[in-house]
Formats: structure tokens, C-alpha cells, sequence
């Protein structure tokens, strides 16, 4: 029997400890819940300091415990093991129960709780949320996302999910969101919902953002402008430019009646959700032509006002503005006292494709070395939070723990407040890549089938020490412990193609870059529209990693007879990729037992990475032969290139690629194609373009 005392009034601390009762019961232990400790059973005592029940005069509460911290002591009474949770607010508390819990499943039995003390590295864990309705984005992966994200069932799950895997931000993006929220008083007719449809509207939003707070999870809706709704136009403004980019991109078009609709729509919103924690919005779009000044005017004369008008104080996102002097935007953000400290200023990392190198080189406003003024002399009154946006892979699961933690070891310094963990492109809500008629399908939603990605950043975004045996005890309970860390070494392996394959590209905005699928659609360089990444692109890209040679300057300095030390040469990266990718196909292989359906679908998504490694790898290799014919004339270069390209080398990886990955996906929408659907066996032609290309039946484009 295992007595558990906790504060019951807590739905936070109700939440975690649901867990820990299933977790107990699954041992086959019983429990049961008393106010005050059992000398005569096991013991878990969860202690806040706002907790009124009998403590151990034995208990020394760390002094050192932060917000969301959380300490385990251990105590023995007459051979009983005791076990006592410290922490100085709910959140804390909640992270402990789950901690015990893990261990409780991991280990077996309670004796073997270790004691431990952890404080979160960032107090800021977010996740970034595109909601498919006002979008930004337009696109049928979006349309089809309706339903399932107007469903609180599928929030619940969310929800937990983030909950579980501590979170503690959840941001919703939205480019007028307003009109589905509230009806303005002063403007009516801007909603276009029947009072009716307005109340279901509104017990929807109030019920998230009230399940949300329930499990420790901030709320914060994040807007575009100058924006108002078609609605509004129609019957407050019906003078306004009727063209859809209108409401997009373009000059900015505001008059003293649109500024007062946002204003009080801001106002509006926070009075009407007072579980709503905070607001954001963009200094970028539909604000074309006006200068730095004026725009963060406009955001103070709207945004600011409008928060300062309402009943209660609410947090603030910053986000940077795309071109302005970081001294105008520090200037903005500390000669204001009226904000929560701190406000986070958010940071696009490596513009939109964090999975490339670790190191910052670039974001919206420029180069990295033109940041260092958001940060240095030390914000005052903020924190950085880095956006570590997903452009890159949709479909296959992805795990690389060395990665993150590599990420975070290299860019969480003190002025850092956490980051943004998401995608513009990609809702994870209803899953339209997988078949449904597969025996694999056996989950409700997509980020269920990417579980072990959302795992892997909240918990290290918490406690980057976290071991990788964290990682391979959950693959065990899924799949069998001797497979656990199998799974995790393979996927390590395989999940640094498409870091290798995005470090070599010098990509800036959303769907210039899906590494998954080979693709970049930057039709103002080198692709010229075409989405495939041929061979020829790859000779005329430049990297974004500042150590990674490109294709012909490695070539240059070999024909030279130039040193390449420092550099990572297209030669290693090729040799790297295969023996990564040949590394993570031997441990699927090895892999026998309790081989169940979905164990099935993770292995199939090891071997598509591999065989995207192994075709990188051999066109990287075809790429610097070719170019050592363009700069020698040598033929046998030329004829080497080519047998990289051929089968048993590149074809033969591509067309493996399309044998394991129409198994089981479909084709699917995709935001970098517009109205084409994506699938790998769609792009065998341009595959085989590249033979063409290197035979020389396919004129070279240089830029």
C-alpha cells in the first residue's frame, strides 16, 4: 500500500497525479490518499509551500529551488520507503510527480526513486501553433485541419502531451483571429457569426484556454497587421482595396477607424478570456512603406493602449521586427513600464530552418553579428526566446538528442529566456500523410506519431542533462526494452541527413528548403522554380554552416593544392552520411522481436532517412567529380560522376526510398508545392534528370 498526501485543490498537481496513480496501479500496488503521512505504509508526500500538511522536521528544502523546480528526498521508516516531493509552486510539484512517475515506470518499484534536485534550464517552453482559420498561410494541409482543431478532444491530447513532456507556453498564430473570439461592441457587424455560432465559438476558446491553465500552460495569441476582417471591411470600410494580397502583404493602409476596431478588439479579447495569458503581434506585414518608427508607433497606439485598457495585465511577445536596428526595438521594450516583466522578444533561429547547424548564422534582420545589440549591453526587461522553426520534415519521425542539446548548450545564455519549439507549414492535428487503411495507423492525431520529437525538446528545453536513457526507456515501453535503445542510436544516426542536407543550403524564408523531401522551391536563386534539389544545384549553392565547403570551392582548392583543415569537405560530409545512414540500417536490422505495426512504421522512417543519407551522400560525391571535368576536361571524372549517379548508387537509394515510403504514405498536400501534392516517387524524374545533366543533355545554368 502506498499512502499518497497532496493538495487536492490543485487541478495542476490533480493532473500529474492521475499519472502517478495509474503508474502505481500498473505495478499492481494499491494506494491511497490521507491528509497526513502512514507510518505504517509507503509514503508519497508532494509538499508546496502553500501546503498545509505535516512535514518531516528531517527535510531540508533546498534553498536553490526556482520556479518550476522541484526536489525528491527520500526517507525510510521501519523498512517502509518514503518519498517526499519539494516544491515552491504547483508547477514545480507538477514536474516532480511526473519525474516519480517515469521512475516508477522505468525502475519498477519505489525503493529505487533516486533523490535529485532540478531547476528548468529556460523558463520559457514553447510551442508555436498555426490555427488554420484567418492563416497566413493558404494551402490544403491547412483546410483539411479544420475540424480536428475546432475539437476539444484533440486539445485534451495536446494539452497533456505538453503537459507531460513539461512545456509551458502555447502559442497560437492566427492572422486576425478577433472575429472568432468576440463580437466588438463597437463594431458588431466585423464578426460574421450568428450570435448562436459567436457562443460556440466562445465556449470553445474559453475551454481551452482554461484546460491549458489547469495543466500549467500559458496561453498566448499571436497576430499579424494591419489586418481587419472581411467583415469589417465590408460594412465599416467598404472603400478599401478589394484585392485579396491586400490583406497579405503590401503597403500598409490604416485609418483612425481601423486602429480603433484592433484597439478594442485587443481590449475586448482580454477582458472577455481571463485565462488568456498574454498577446503578440508582427511589425512586419501590411505595414509596407511606413519606416521603423512609425510602425512601432502604430503597435503602441493599438496593441499597447489596448492592453493598458484592459481589466487585468497580460504578458507581451515581442517579435523582432524583420529589418530594424535592434537599439530601436530595445528602446521600445524597456522605456515601457506598464509590460510584466519579462517580455519575450522572439528571434527567428537560422531564419526558418533551426534543423541545420547548431551555430546562429542568420535570421530575419540579417546576419547573426548584426544581432548582438539585442543583446549586448544585457536586456533590461527581456529575454531572448528563439524561434526553432520545423520547415524540414513533416512525415518521417525525427530524433536527434545530441542535436538539441548541442543547440541549447550553444545558444542558452543568460539573456535567453527558451524557445519556440514549431512550424508555419505544418498543423500536427489530423494526419493526412499516413494510410489509413495501414495496420501501422494506430494513432489519433499527428503529433501523436511524433512523439518522440515533442519529447525530446520539452525535456531537454527543461533539463538539458537529461540522459539519453530517458529517451530509450520510453522507445522499451513502447517496443520492448532490449529495443529501446536500438531505436534511439538508429534514429541519432539517420536524423543528421536532413542537419547536413539544410547546413549545405544557404536558406532563408519558410519553404525555400523541405529536407525530407529533397526539395527547395527558392525561385530567386539557383532552383529557377523547379522544387527538386538536381545536382546542379547543389554545385551552385553556398552553405549556411561557415564551416562546410561547397562543392566548388572544395574543388578550387584541391585543383590549387590548398589546404581544406577547419573545413568539412563534400568528401567527409558524403563519407559521414553513409556511414550514419549504414549505421542506423544495421540496428533496425537487428531489431527481431516484438515487431508490432507501429514498430514497423518508426523502422520504415529510420530506412527512408538512411537511403536520403546514402543518395546525399553519393550525390555529393557525383557533384565533385562533375565539377573536376568542368575545371580539367578529364572524361574519366565525368564517367566517375556518373557512376555515382547510377544504379547501384543514387537511383538505386531513390527508387529504395520510394518502395519503403509508398508502403504506407500517401500522397499528400504540401505548402512548398502550392496546389501539387507531394510524394517521393513524383520526383524519379528529376532523379534522373541529373544523368542527363552530367552527360551533358541538360544545359548548365550558372549564376
Amino acid at each position: 500500500m502506498i499512502t499518497l498526501t497532496y493538495p487536492e485543490q490543485s487541478p495542476m498537481i490533480n493532473f500529474a497525479m492521475d499519472r502517478l496513480k495509474n503508474a502505481i496501479s500498473e505495478l499492481g500496488e494499491s494506494w491511497t490518499m490521507s491528509s497526513k503521512e502512514d507510518p505504517n505504509t509507503h509514503n508519497i508526500m508532494i509538499l508546496t509551500n502553500n501546503h498545509d500538511g505535516n512535514q518531516s522536521n528531517e527535510l531540508n528544502i533546498d534553498s536553490g529551488l526556482s520556479s518550476e523546480g522541484f526536489q525528491i528526498q527520500r526517507g525510510d521508516n521501519q523498512g517502509k520507503s518514503n518519498i517526499y516531493l519539494l516544491a515552491s509552486d504547483e508547477s514545480g510539484a507538477k514536474h516532480g510527480i511526473l519525474e516519480i512517475c517515469e521512475q516508477l515506470q522505468n525502475q519498477g518499484d519505489l525503493s529505487s526513486v533516486k533523490e535529485c534536485i532540478i531547476n528548468p534550464k529556460f523558463s520559457f517552453r514553447a510551442l508555436k501553433f498555426n490555427l488554420p482559420w484567418s492563416s497566413y498561410r493558404q494551402n490544403e494541409s491547412f483546410e483539411v485541419q479544420k475540424e480536428t482543431v475546432r475539437d476539444l478532444e484533440f486539445w485534451k491530447s495536446f494539452l497533456d502531451m505538453m503537459a507531460e513532456n513539461r512545456y509551458n507556453v502555447l502559442t497560437l498564430w492566427s492572422m486576425h483571429p478577433f472575429p472568432y473570439m468576440i463580437k466588438p461592441k463597437n463594431f458588431p457587424k466585423a464578426t460574421p457569426f450568428t450570435d448562436e455560432e459567436h457562443a460556440e465559438w466562445k465556449g470553445f476558446w474559453t475551454s481551452l484556454f482554461k484546460m491549458a491553465k489547469e495543466r500549467g500552460i500559458e496561453t498566448y495569441l499571436v497576430t499579424w497587421n494591419i489586418f481587419v476582417s472581411e467583415s469589417f471591411r465590408e460594412h465599416y470600410d467598404p472603400n478599401a482595396v478589394s484585392d485579396e494580397k491586400f490583406y497579405h502583404l503590401g503597403d500598409s493602409y490604416s485609418t483612425d477607424q481601423i486602429k480603433q476596431y484592433n484597439r478594442e478588439c485587443v481590449t475586448q479579447l482580454i477582458d472577455e478570456y481571463p485565462d488568456l495569458t498574454g498577446l503578440s503581434t508582427s511589425l512586419g506585414e501590411r505595414m509596407g512603406g511606413m519606416s521603423p518608427e512609425e510602425r512601432q508607433k502604430w503597435v503602441e497606439d493599438v496593441y499597447y493602449q489596448g492592453m493598458k485598457d484592459a481589466n487585468r495585465p497580460v504578458k507581451y511577445i515581442y517579435r523582432a521586427p524583420f529589418t530594424i536596428d535592434p537599439s530601436i526595438t530595445r528602446e521600445a521594450i524597456e522605456k515601457n513600464d506598464f509590460l510584466p516583466d519579462p517580455v519575450w522578444l522572439e528571434l527567428k533561429f537560422n531564419w526558418s530552418h533551426a534543423y541545420s547547424t547548431p551555430k546562429l548564422r542568420i535570421t530575419h534582420g540579417g546576419l547573426s553579428d548584426g544581432l548582438k545589440g539585442y543583446w549586448n549591453p544585457d536586456p533590461q526587461n527581456y529575454k531572448i526566446t528563439w524561434m526553432a522553426r520545423n520547415e524540414d520534415f513533416f512525415t518521417l519521425r525525427w530524433a536527434q538528442p545530441n542535436f538539441i542539446r548541442e543547440h541549447i548548450k550553444e545558444n542558452g545564455h543568460d539573456y535567453v529566456g527558451g524557445y519556440f519549439i514549431g512550424s508555419e507549414c505544418f498543423i500536427p492535428a489530423y494526419d493526412y500523410s499516413h494510410s489509413r487503411d495501414s495496420d501501422h495507423f494506430e494513432w489519433s492525431y499527428a503529433f501523436e506519431k511524433h512523439w518522440l520529437y515533442y519529447m525530446l525538446w520539452g525535456r531537454l528545453l527543461f533539463d538539458p542533462t537529461t540522459s539519453d536513457e530517458v529517451f530509450a526507456n520510453a522507445l522499451g515501453r513502447r517496443y520492448g526494452q532490449s529495443n529501446g535503445q536500438l531505436m534511439l542510436d538508429a534514429y541519432s544516426s539517420v536524423s543528421k541527413m536532413p542537419l547536413a542536407l539544410a547546413s549545405s543550403f544557404l536558406i532563408l524564408w519558410d519553404f525555400t528548403l523541405y529536407a525530407e523531401g529533397f526539395l527547395s522551391t527558392d525561385t530567386s536563386g539557383y532552383n529557377s522554380g523547379k522544387a527538386f534539389i538536381s545536382l546542379e544545384d547543389l554545385l551552385n549553392t553556398r552553405p549556411i554552416e561557415s564551416t562546410y565547403l561547397s562543392i566548388r570551392d572544395f574543388v578550387e582548392r584541391k585543383i590549387n593544392q590548398e589546404s581544406t583543415e577547419g573545413f568539412v569537405t563534400p568528401i567527409q560530409l558524403a563519407d559521414t552520411l553513409e556511414k550514419d545512414s549504414l549505421h542506423g540500417l544495421e540496428l533496425i536490422a537487428s531489431i527481431t522481436k516484438n515487431d508490432s505495426p507501429v514498430l514497423c512504421c518508426e523502422k520504415a522512417d529510420i530506412k527512408a532517412w538512411a537511403l536520403l543519407g546514402l543518395y546525399f551522400a553519393d550525390k555529393l560525391r557525383a557533384g565533385v567529380c562533375y565539377e573536376m571535368f568542368v575545371k580539367t576536361g578529364d572524361e574519366a571524372e565525368r564517367q566517375k560522376a556518373l557512376q555515382w549517379l547510377e544504379a547501384p548508387h543514387a537511383i538505386k537509394h531513390w527508387d529504395d526510398l520510394i518502395e519503403v515510403t509508398s508502403s504506407h504514405y500517401v500522397e499528400q498536400p504540401l505548402m512548398h508545392l502550392d496546389d501539387e501534392p507531394f510524394s517521393w516517387e513524383r520526383f524519379r524524374p528529376q532523379v534522373l534528370e541529373d544523368i542527363d545533366f552530367v552527360k551533358g543533355l541538360k544545359k548548365q545554368v550558372s549564376i
